[in-house]
Parts: C-alpha cells; structure tokens; sequence
C-alpha cells in the first residue's frame, strides 16, 4: 500500500498527465453530481408544490360548489356534515380549510355556512393577496417561506358564487404547511447521496482506466520526441492521419524528416568544406611550391645569366597572378553564395551588356582567330531590358565566352544569339545564348561542370581555377534564371538564359 501511495505521490510530483486527466475527471464528477442533486432538489421542490397548489386547487374548487349549492337551498344540516368531512381532510393531508364571508358582496353568504371568521387585523399579507384575488372572482395561490413556522406556507383561494346571481359571496381558503418531510425532500436527499457514491465509486475506477488510455497516444508521443531527440530520425508509422494525435504524429514525423534532411545537408556541407579547402590548399600549393623553387634558385645564387634570371621572375610573376585570380574568384564567389549579400539591380539593356562584353572577348579570340557572331532576332531599336546588375551580367557573360574560345578549335566560330520569345503564360522572355562548336563535354561530366573546383582534364583548361562556372551560376541564380547546357563530343557547347523582361522603369524605382 505504501509503494502504491509513494509512486501515486511521484507522478503527482512529476506532474504525470495521466495523474492530472484522472484528478481533472474527478474533480468535473464530482461538481457535477453535486450540481445535478442541488438542481434536481431545487426542480423536485418547485415541481411539488406546483402539483400540490393544482391538488389543494382541484379540492376548493370542489367545495366551493358544494357550500354554494348548500347556501342556496338552505340546507345547513347537509353542511355541517360536510364540515365533518373537511375536518377529516385537514387530519389527514395537514391542511387547514377555512370558508369565509365576502363581507363586501351585496348578498354575503351566511354564517352558517361558514367555518371561519378572517380580518385584516388577522391574516398574513401573503393571505390577504390571494383573499383579495378571491373576492375579485379569481383562483389565486401563493407560497412564501414563513420565518415563524420554518417552512413554506402554500395558500390557495377559490371564490364561493351564488347559484343565481354568480355574484361572489364567500371564499375558500386552503392553508397548508409544506416541510421537507411532507415533500420527501430528505429521503431524497439521502438516497441522491446514496446514488452519487456508488457512481462515484464506479466511475473513479473508470476513470483511472480511461485516462491510462487517454494519456496513451501521449507517451507514444513522448517517446517519439526522445527518439527524435537522441538522432534517430527513421521516421513514424502514422495510423490514423485524420485524427488530432494522427495530424500531432504526422507533424512529429514532418519534423523528423526535415532534421534528417538538416542533418544530411550539414554532413555534405561539412563535407563540401573540407573538400574545398583541400581544393584551395592544392590550388596554392603548387604555385607557391614552384615560386619557392625559382626564390631558393636565385636566391642561392645558381643561376647568374641575366637572361635565365628574367626568365624566372617573368615565371614568377606568371603564379603571383595565378594565384590573384584564384583569390579573387574565391572572394567572389563567397559574397555570391552569402545569404545576406544583395546585388544592386536596375533596368540593363542585355545588348547594351553584349556590346561592351564583345569589345573585350574579340581581343581574346583574335589569338585563335575565332570568329564572334551576333545574330539579333529583335528590333534594331529594341533594347531588350531587363532588371539587372551590369557589372555582374557582364562578369558572366565573360565567363562563358572565355570558356567557349578556350575550348574552341583554331579558326572556329563562336554564335551569340539574343531573342524574345512569349510563354504560353503571356509573360515576355529575353533568351540569350552563347554557342560555340569546339570539343564539347562528355554526358559523365555534364552534371559537375558547376561544382566548385571542377576542371576539365583537358589541355585548353590546364591554367583554369574551376570555379568560373560556378560564379557565373550564382550570378544566374541572382537574377532569377539558370544556365541551361546542351553539349556533344567534338560537335560543340551551348550555354542559354532566360530572363525576364523590364517592361516599364516606374515599377523599379
């Protein structure tokens, strides 16, 4: 008994959900028994005297006939028989039945007809309401608690009319004592209490098992959270979705799957951290191995011909530079992937970028005499704006372009197309794309050519950083579009985009 009152005592101190829907459930059984027995006390009572007053009624109505039949054809010995009787009935129902003269009708009834005599003086203001009522040709009752007598004092009076005139010449007066043992009142007190207890009783022990029940979907719940909490995110077997614990399990297991997906994207993104500064502790590794080798040569004084020793500091400043665009790259790169970085957009005329953009990549391809070519599908006029930031479009399209001459053949042609096309939408679309038709890339290397760091094994690209690509997608990606490739072996390379069109310069300032 002890250990069971101990381990009650812990999960009261634990505040156990099971212990709280319990004491909960019988706190509300509790009010509630008590609420309906002082309800159905209060109704049995008002009900009562309700039936009672229509009793007490029924029998003055009764009366009244008689003493006025006996009144008119003057039969007093009849009458006093019948008083006999009324006696009788105020024994036997703890009733007072008084008859009494209308002293203020034209024709009152006689004396000898009556039992009782009332005045003013006399009577109980209750008494003299319903009295007045009476004399009026009414049915009148009241009943009110009497502080002298300790109970409810139920009056009921029915006029006396005479058989001719109907003119109302007495009343009858019923004048009843209601306590609680003529209502039953305490022996349904006694057994309402009865009744609570042994419901009490039952349904405390239903209670206990129900709320072990009701508190059962919650320790599943309860052991699905620590289960989430200690890793393990194999997800939940939902039974019932439709229902609340359904929809709580279906959030927990949405839950779950977001922290696993949150878990695998912090391992690759660690992953992808330490790869790249494996990658970058490479890149610079060799650059600063070889200018190491040249310092340490010149420096030891190997080599003196003057001409070897600028050739090694042409070799030198060769790397320095190799190593400031791999640096620069990296710094770009990392504001391009921030979160919080902004770029600065504004209406960009996209032939207006390519202008300037070719200007810089003739010079480039003028050393593989490869042929740019522009071929414009729109206006001569038309400037085909979009909502941009210049500088960075122009880095993009740069990219792209070197890339295509460097991997292009000698002698060979490089396409850039700019058009507008309308979606099935009705939206106008800016397409551009860059084409070249130099060694192309493989279908195995398509999907990594914008990943960090990835570089052809090709001898066209052996000066490259990898990261190029990868900037000029997050440029892309900036500005709301992406870089879509088609590429075959030996057939050659096509990069597009597709951006928005700026339609009206009010709606960007």
């Amino acid at each position: 008994m002890k250990k069971i009152c101990k381990r009650i005592s812990d999960k009261i101190k634990g505040n156990d959900i099971s212990i709280r829907i319990y004491v909960s459930f019988a706190f509300v059984l509790i009010f509630t028994g008590l609420l309906t027995g002082a309800i159905f006390i209060n109704l049995y009572q008002k009900n009562y005297v309700r039936s009672y007053t229509e009793l007490l009624t029924k029998q003055g109505k009764m009366i009244s006939k008689r003493v006025s039949k006996f009144a008119s054809k003057k039969k007093q010995s009849q009458f006093q028989r019948y008083n006999v009787y009324m006696d009788e009935i105020e024994q036997a129902e703890k009733t007072d039945i008084w008859i009494v003269s209308n002293e203020q009708a034209e024709n009152p009834l006689d004396e000898d007809y009556t039992n009782a005599e009332i005045s003013r003086e006399t009577i109980t203001k209750q008494m003299g309401i319903v009295m007045e009522n009476a004399y009026k040709g009414q049915i009148s009752s009241n009943a009110a608690y009497d502080q002298v007598y300790g109970m409810v004092i139920l009056y009921v009076a029915v006029p006396i009319k005479t058989v001719k005139t109907k003119e109302v010449c007495g009343a009858v007066l019923m004048v009843s004592m209601v306590d609680k043992q003529t209502m039953g009142i305490d022996e349904g007190k006694y057994l309402i209490s009865i009744s609570l207890f042994i419901s009490a009783v039952i349904s405390i022990a239903l209670g206990f098992a129900f709320s072990k029940y009701l508190s059962r979907p919650l320790e599943k719940i309860g052991k699905y959270i620590n289960r989430i909490a200690a890793g393990d995110y194999s997800g939940i077997n939902v039974k019932k979705p439709g229902s609340q614990i359904g929809k709580l399990e279906n959030n927990l297991d949405d839950l779950s799957k977001r922290l696993y997906k949150a878990k695998t994207e912090r391992e690759n993104q660690e992953q992808l951290r330490m790869d790249f500064f494996a990658n970058v502790s490479h890149e610079l590794r060799t650059p600063i191995t070889v200018m190491r080798g040249y310092t340490e040569t010149l420096n030891d004084g190997v080599i003196t011909d003057e001409v070897m020793v600028n050739e090694y500091y042409r070799k030198m400043l060769i790397e320095c530079r190799s190593m400031e665009r791999l640096v620069g790259d990296l710094f770009i790169l990392s504001k391009m992937q921030n979160p919080d970085f902004k770029i600065e957009k504004e209406p960009v005329s996209i032939r207006q970028v390519f202008g300037d953009v070719l200007r810089s990549a003739r010079e480039i391809a003028r050393k593989k005499n490869i042929t740019i070519t522009q071929k414009l599908s729109v206006d001569d006029e038309e400037p085909c704006m979009i909502l941009g930031d210049y500088e960075r479009l122009r880095q993009m399209f740069m990219i792209i372009i070197d890339n295509a001459v460097k991997f292009s053949y000698e002698s060979g042609e490089i396409i850039i197309s700019i058009e507008k096309r309308i979606t099935p939408k009705k939206q106008v679309k800016i397409y551009v794309s860059i084409q070249d038709f130099g060694v192309g890339i493989s279908k195995e290397a398509l999907p990594y050519i914008f990943e960090k760091f990835y570089k052809s094994k090709l001898k066209q690209n052996q000066k490259g950083t990898g990261l190029g690509l990868m900037i000029a997608k997050q440029i892309a990606l900036r500005h709301g579009c992406d870089i879509m490739v088609e590429s075959e072996i030996e057939q050659g390379t096509k990069f597009s985009f597709e951006f928005e069109e700026c339609v009206s310069m009010d709606e960007y300032e």
